[in-house]
């Protein structure tokens, strides 16, 4: 999928997170909480595709990210326990580690969905961002990998342990016209969604 319809594919999924929390009794008390939470949905439904350099993230990472994350390094060296917001944005910025591991092996496995679930629990105990913000991030990852698993390409769920990939019974290229009319159903079923949540 694009990044377009991975972010659409995310939101939807968002939805469906954000309704499983109303039913348990669990309804942020601010609407900014809310927004941040889709916000988290969003960077995850991107995060998968930071292994290319092509990609809405793995671009900028790639002319930017090595460089900070140098700086950031240099400080911690040279000024070790200074800056907690260095410590801070080494331990977020550290996906960048993927950027160049090729496009769809480690980042579209459950290996990895494994390692940022690991990596959500430590930014929940070091840094205390909330575990509702968090599992926004993984629904993210789980949606972009459900997404390329329609297309026809798949994906390599058991990677390293096979490199197979594995796809849906139906499938679609990516960028195709069907994958098109996806996003815009979507789309439209989000916006319906939110009408009647607003509206009611």
């Amino acid at each position: 999928m694009v990044a377009t319809s991975h972010q659409v594919m995310g939101f939807t999924w968002g939805m469906g997170a954000i309704t499983i929390y109303n039913s348990v009794g669990y309804i942020p008390e601010q609407l900014f909480a809310t927004i941040l939470f889709f916000v988290a949905v969003i960077i995850g439904s991107l995060i998968p595709d930071i292994d290319t350099p092509k990609s809405k993230l793995g671009g900028p990472f790639e002319r930017w990210g090595f460089m900070f994350v140098i700086c950031l390094v240099g400080v911690e060296i040279l000024t070790p326990g200074f800056s907690r917001s260095a410590q801070f944005l080494l331990m977020i910025l550290s996906p960048l580690l993927f950027v160049y591991s090729g496009h769809r092996k480690f980042t579209h496995s459950i290996a990895f969905l494994a390692l940022m679930g690991a990596y959500s629990f430590l930014l929940h105990t070091y840094i205390a961002i909330p575990l509702f913000y968090l599992i926004g991030f993984l629904t993210g990852i789980v949606s972009h990998l459900f997404g390329d698993f329609l297309t026809k390409r798949g994906i390599p769920l058991f990677y390293p342990i096979s490199r197979k990939h594995v796809k849906f019974f139906y499938t679609f290229r990516t960028g195709s016209p069907i994958e098109v009319s996806i996003t815009a159903a979507l789309v439209v079923l989000n916006i319906i969604i939110l009408s009647k949540n607003v509206l009611g």
